[in-house]
């Protein structure tokens, strides 16, 4: 999570020794799309992750390559407010507000957004743009961009609309449909249970 007062999170310690780590928002989306590849085991699922957050970093100790993995996994998740999607490890809670938008479904929206209002390509930034810069300022993105019209639209509630009114927004609702099983919260109970099933099959 970014902060005024501290460094960018660019480095990890492990037994005594600090190692550098990639944390720009690039990588991190691919390490999004990664949990949800069908074609790969979990254990190579792992070693890439591994191996993009912390390039060129050769190993064989498992547990580094566990715990590495998952305190990554677990900060990238951390949001300044609501707490509800960064508890990765423990979210049981049936009362966490609905994530309204999705990295990979809603990536040229919020290429867009970043264009209009900071006039930031985030193609030239892969590499370069940090993680925790890239969230404040996703989540800093006005009412005026794409991205947050999008976002509106899904959290508008039909039941106070009617007639030509209503039928318009059932119309745009539908066509800016969330997958839900690629939404923020959805992606990073995904991460919760990653590593749950890593535990059971260490045991």
């Amino acid at each position: 999570m970014l902060s005024l007062t501290k460094e960018l999170e660019n480095k990890l310690r492990y037994k005594g020794k600090e190692y550098k780590l990639d944390l720009a928002f690039d990588v991190v989306l691919r390490w999004y799309e990664l949990l949800e590849d069908p074609e790969m085991s979990s254990a190579e699922k792992l070693m890439t992750a591994f191996r993009m957050f912390l390039p060129g970093v050769e190993t064989t100790d498992g547990n580094f390559i566990v715990e590495a993995v998952e305190h990554i996994s677990k900060y990238v998740a951390e949001t300044p407010y609501g707490n509800y999607d960064d508890e990765i490890a423990d979210d049981t809670s049936d009362e966490d507000p609905i994530k309204y938008y999705s990295y990979q479904q809603d990536a040229g929206i919020i290429y867009a957004s970043f264009l209009q209002d900071y006039g930031i390509d985030l193609i030239d930034q892969q590499g370069k743009l940090h993680w925790d810069k890239f969230r404040a300022l996703l989540d800093g993105l006005s009412d005026k961009t794409p991205f947050q019209k999008v976002v509106q639209i899904r959290m508008t509630d039909t039941s106070k609309l009617e007639g030509e009114e209503l039928n318009h927004m059932i119309e745009l609702q539908d066509y800016y449909q969330l997958d839900s099983m690629r939404s923020v919260k959805n992606q990073n109970q995904g991460m919760n249970d990653f590593f749950n099933a890593l535990v059971q099959t260490s045991k």
